[in-house]
């Protein structure tokens, strides 16, 4: 019996032995998954935040060049500065990489977005709108964005003011003054984010790469100007000088500096472009004459000479450092006719759109671009006149880019993207806008 009794225990204390081990089996190999998930989760984690450094260290080598750029200008290179971006646009640190591109007009680029090779909204009148012919964008639509951004509550043809708004329930009302951001149209009455944003549903400027019906590859709220030259000095103010500080300042005559004052007496703040409705001086014999580039600018000097008229250098000079108004007063950005794309500046020229390719050959055939407004007089159908009147929605330099920096994971597939909307009017770089996605 004594034997019998001890095998008996001797079964139980091994069934025990057995559960015990078998538990203990379950509870490691349950400890094992749950840090093998914890590693891997750990592992996206520290990834996620490996790819959000390197976007960062991306879009902070954008706004160094740009600062390099402001603190070393070329004033004979439009180009210079979107070069050097290109050459940074990819990149890499110790733990991850950074790539900046931006889609316009179909087509992907290196490096940021130039804002102002945008059209404004709040510069676009209703033909210019129409001229655009973007998809949605019909009549009425129009007629609903003019009476969002003008001060009145009269409603256009077609248009939507606080009463259409308020008999559907909108917790809102027009804003009766400039749009403040692109995102702002799709409150709009009859704006379709899907014709807004298209491909680009964050508005980053990353659209599907061929697609052009989105209206956000054309159009923008954020471009301004002010006055201040391209390495951040403040401009010489026309409409607060005298004509012999402005003839000491521009090397100009006693009749040609009388000239200049009278215009900026009598001139909208920050349009100094209609300076060209002086006419040009040039040789009494004839109508043509040599640009500074020893280009044939043929017909842009009229006949009817008088000592008010300006050189083109002079012309150069005045705008590249002139001002009318508050330096700090910002005015609705402009079209930048060195980085355009053809649809945008047709619709400047909609007068002649073949002036749009004319102007797409100018900035191509030079190595450094179109560095002054002054330059588009080569093109024998843009006279002082018509310069004179188009001039203000122009310009050959940009203030305002966008940043999207997607920063990767050294060692995995973990992407990030970084968007920033920077000004580089004045030093030190200013960050208008930030956002992670």
């Amino acid at each position: 019996m004594t034997g019998a009794r001890t095998r008996a225990r001797r079964g139980s204390t091994l069934v025990l032995v057995i559960w015990a081990t078998a538990l203990l089996a379950i509870i490691v190999a349950g400890t094992q998954i749950v840090c093998f998930r914890m590693a891997a989760v750990g592992s996206k984690s520290l990834e996620r935040v490996q790819a959000r450094w390197a976007a960062r260290a991306g879009a902070e080598q954008m706004i160094c060049v740009l600062s390099f750029g402001m603190q070393n200008p070329n004033p004979d290179d439009a180009f210079a500065t979107l070069r050097n971006l290109e050459d940074f646009a990819v990149g890499k640190v110790d733990t991850g990489s950074w790539k900046i591109t931006h889609v316009l007009n179909g087509e992907e680029y290196l490096g940021p977005m130039d804002e102002s090779a945008k059209l404004n909204i709040n510069n676009l009148n209703t033909t210019q709108m129409q001229e655009l012919e973007l998809d949605g964008m019909s009549d009425d639509v129009i007629d609903a964005i003019i009476d969002w951004r003008d001060e009145d509550d009269e409603v256009s043809l077609m248009g939507a003011e606080s009463e259409y708004y308020q008999n559907r329930n909108k917790r809102y009302e027009p804003r009766n003054g400039e749009l403040r951001s692109l995102a702002e149209l799709e409150l709009v009455a009859g704006v379709w984010p899907e014709n807004l944003r298209g491909g680009d549903q964050r508005l980053i400027n990353q659209s599907t790469i061929g697609d052009t019906s989105n209206w956000g590859q054309y159009l923008t709220a954020l471009t301004y100007n002010t006055g201040y030259t391209s390495d951040g000095a403040p401009r010489f103010v026309l409409d607060e000088a005298e004509p012999e500080e402005i003839a000491a300042y521009f090397q100009l005559s006693e009749e040609q500096a009388e000239a200049v004052a009278s215009f900026a007496s009598e001139q909208s703040p920050g349009e100094l472009e209609g300076i060209f409705s002086l006419g040009v001086q040039g040789p009494q014999s004839g109508r043509t004459t040599r640009s500074s580039t020893g280009r044939s600018t043929s017909g842009i000097v009229s006949e009817d000479q008088s000592e008010g008229q300006l050189t083109l250098d002079q012309y150069r000079a005045i705008l590249a450092e002139g001002w009318i108004g508050d330096v700090n007063e910002r005015h609705p950005g402009r079209l930048n006719v060195n980085t355009a794309p053809q649809l945008a500046l047709q619709t400047i020229f909609a007068f002649d759109t073949s002036i749009a390719d004319e102007v797409i050959q100018l900035r191509q055939s030079r190595a450094g671009g179109i560095t002054s407004l002054v330059d588009l007089l080569e093109i024998s159908a843009i006279s002082p006149e018509i310069l004179s009147a188009i001039g203000p929605s122009l310009t050959t330099e940009a203030t305002l880019y966008s940043i999207t920096s997607i920063g990767r994971s050294l060692n995995g597939d973990i992407e990030t993207a970084i968007y920033m909307v920077v000004s580089r009017s004045t030093l030190p770089i200013q960050i208008l806008e930030y956002r992670e996605e």
